[in-house]
């Protein structure tokens, strides 16, 4: 079985046990964002060369009040550690995905911010339950979470590669190899790479973490033979630690299967937000186009070739 539909972090089951109501969308029916909702047009796009996602249109039919109530009340943003995305110097969040927020935030008006600092894998619980508003940590579009998640417009981009010790000692060298035997695997409990690898067979030898820092440290000590990474993450952190014993195989990352190269980075809010989501996306494109997201994006090394998927640069 080959890797399939971009990285996911698992939302169904905590869903359904908090009691989630039924959502509709993408169907031309009432959901609970509004009135009626349309349909994609998908074999238009087919022929244009790009086949939206089942349920990745929003409910635009707006009668809610979360844009107004962030207005009045303010917003809780998920957020989290995983430099350089998101993470805490001295108690303060920085990070991309935070600097992204904070500007679309300031653009829409929004002036009280409140933060909840989550593991990746309670981000979507903590969002569905309404323990925060946004989930401020990028996050990619799969068939599970357009379910129960709306998601934004495109934020940014960046794919999954692999790291290994210097002297590579189980001699890694492509993504098929994570498949060998005795080759133990680490990622991120809840990612795609997680879910993907597990769906493999033969199925790789996959040990989780909560954290970047303790997957990377238990490649250093051996624990693992590789690490299944967000490439932002990966480089943040041979940017941190120079001498460190680690590599990124970069001959592997210019060869990664096509169903895991990453598409859009985005952010989510719960779909019942009609309105919130539209203020959200109406900042993200200006932002985008008028070069706001290119100086936060140098501000940590990457330039504006960051903003798309490769197939899709200008």
């Amino acid at each position: 079985m080959s890797f399939k539909n971009h990285k996911a972090k698992v939302a169904l089951v905590a869903a359904a046990l908090i009691g989630l109501t039924t959502i509709v969308t993408g169907s031309g029916a009432a959901n609970s964002a509004g009135g009626a909702q349309g349909t994609i047009d998908y074999a238009y796009f087919t022929k244009m060369g790009w086949t939206p996602k089942d349920n990745s249109l929003p409910n635009l039919s707006c009668r809610d009040s979360s844009y107004s109530k962030a207005i009045t009340s303010g917003i809780t943003l998920g957020v989290y550690n995983n430099a350089p995305e998101m993470w805490q110097v001295n108690g303060k969040t920085t990070g991309i995905d935070y600097d992204m927020n904070i500007a679309v935030l300031k653009y829409i008006g929004v002036t009280k911010v409140k933060e909840v600092l989550l593991e990746w894998p309670q981000m979507v619980p903590a969002l569905i339950s309404k323990r925060i508003d946004v989930i401020a940590g990028d996050i990619h579009e799969n068939p599970g979470r357009l379910k129960v998640i709306a998601f934004t417009t495109p934020a940014w981009w960046y794919s999954t590669t692999l790291m290994v010790k210097k002297d590579n000692p189980k001699n890694i060298k492509t993504w098929a190899d994570l498949q060998k035997s005795g080759v133990k695997v680490g990622t991120i409990a809840g990612s795609y790479p997680a879910e993907a690898m597990g769906k493999l067979s033969p199925k790789p030898e996959l040990i989780t973490f909560a954290e970047s820092s303790d997957e990377f440290q238990a490649l250093v000590s051996g624990k693992i033979d590789v690490a299944v990474h967000d490439s932002p993450v990966q480089a943040a952190y041979m940017l941190a630690n120079p001498s460190s014993s680690l590599k990124i195989l970069n001959a592997a990352a210019a060869a990664t299967p096509a169903d895991l190269q990453d598409e859009y980075a985005r952010f989510a809010v719960r779909p019942a937000d009609c309105t919130l989501l539209g203020a959200y996306n109406r900042a993200l494109q200006e932002l985008r186009d008028h070069g706001i997201f290119t100086k936060i994006l140098a501000k940590y090394g990457l330039d504006a070739d960051a903003l798309f998927e490769p197939a899709y640069r200008p």
